[in-house]
């Protein structure tokens, strides 16, 4: 029992600080400028230390670095993708570059290796062959977008992420342990969140090849059902709330996501409907939804941020819930109107 709680500590304390780095206090020549320093660089010319005449070793460096398989390797991320995702993403957006490969760059590595695999093993459920569309007008285009992407795995998982950024950062701006975090910020969470999807969807293929006899429809159930649970623990850890503090806050982001996709999506019919012109009452009707939807969800999460049980004893329920609950009660107006229009 002692050791299960010794290894437990050190896992721990690994999430939290899975790098150490010690100063050498060699001194070195630079094989580029010949200036003589201390450390793993030159400071003249920014050359490492280590570089020197080629040999077989930097052959093969070299090639592995194509791969991610050098320092910062991509192995390493993803299993800390795995293991401590929402800590590993805190570290990269707040200037620890170092404990991670470069994130655009191995969701595309990623991508082609599952594109790869996925290919070789299940071509018919990993096809860049275009479907037929049948769709006219507006939504030729929009499904043409979406038929593309859903042959193309790590740009399908990028896009789709991306649609957290903003509503991420209007729920979670007041999170303890990432306070007003920025919209590019945001971005490189999500590109984080989407290596996972692809790094879980890579397991899932190896587990299929292990399992050959279990169809890969029920293996991607279960790797759906993963992707919920880690997404979960990613802002978990990422931006410090407790269990039912991160659960509501994410159940409010989806559903402003969902809001969001259904107004954009009534705008779509519309405009596809009236033959390119569009109904131009509507459109601006539904413009003007998606912006207030946003300002009030908005609303809503920083009333509730600053609310605290203190304010509830001190001021009474009503007092510290009524904004929210006005903010709810006008949106969920808005949103009936808006359905009443398009049933007009």
């Amino acid at each position: 029992m002692k050791r299960l709680k010794t290894y437990k500590r050190q896992f721990n304390q690994w999430k939290l600080t899975p790098i150490e780095y010690n100063y050498p206090g060699e001194k070195h020549r630079c094989e580029c400028c010949g200036e003589e320093h201390e450390g793993n660089f030159c400071p003249l010319c920014g050359q490492k230390a280590t570089h020197g005449p080629v040999t077989w070793h930097s052959v093969w460096a070299g090639v592995m670095e194509i791969w991610g398989l050098h320092s910062r390797s991509l192995p390493y991320t993803a299993w800390q993708l795995l293991f401590r995702p929402g800590y590993l993403i805190r570290d990269y957006v707040t200037g620890k570059r170092q404990v991670s490969f470069p994130p655009v760059k191995m969701l595309v590595l990623l991508g082609v290796i599952v594109y790869l695999l996925g290919h070789w093993w299940l071509p018919n459920s990993f096809s860049h062959e275009m479907p037929q569309i049948t769709a006219t007008g507006a939504l030729y285009y929009v499904n043409y977008a979406w038929k593309w992407l859903m042959v193309r795995d790590e740009w399908l998982m990028l896009v789709l992420f991306s649609t957290f950024i903003i509503p991420t950062w209007i729920v979670f701006r007041q999170a303890p342990m990432l306070k007003r975090h920025t919209l590019p910020q945001g971005f490189f969470i999500q590109v984080f969140i989407a290596n996972q999807s692809l790094v879980i969807e890579l397991i899932g293929l190896l587990v299929s090849l292990l399992l050959f006899f279990v169809p890969y429809s029920s293996i991607r159930v279960v790797i759906l059902l993963f992707l919920v649970v880690y997404l979960y623990i990613d802002y978990k850890q990422l931006f410090g709330y407790n269990w039912w503090g991160t659960l509501w806050r994410m159940v409010t982001m989806l559903v402003l996501i969902f809001m969001i996709a259904l107004l954009l999506g009534i705008g779509i019919a519309v405009f596809n409907e009236s033959g390119g012109r569009g109904n131009v009452t509507v459109i601006v009707g539904i413009v003007i939804a998606l912006i207030v939807n946003v300002y009030l969800t908005a609303l809503m999460i920083y009333s509730i941020n600053v609310v605290n049980r203190k304010t509830w004893r001190e001021r009474g329920i009503w007092q510290a819930w009524k904004v929210p609950i006005i903010a709810v009660a006008v949106l969920t107006l808005i949103f009936l109107v808006m359905y009443a229009l398009t049933l007009l």
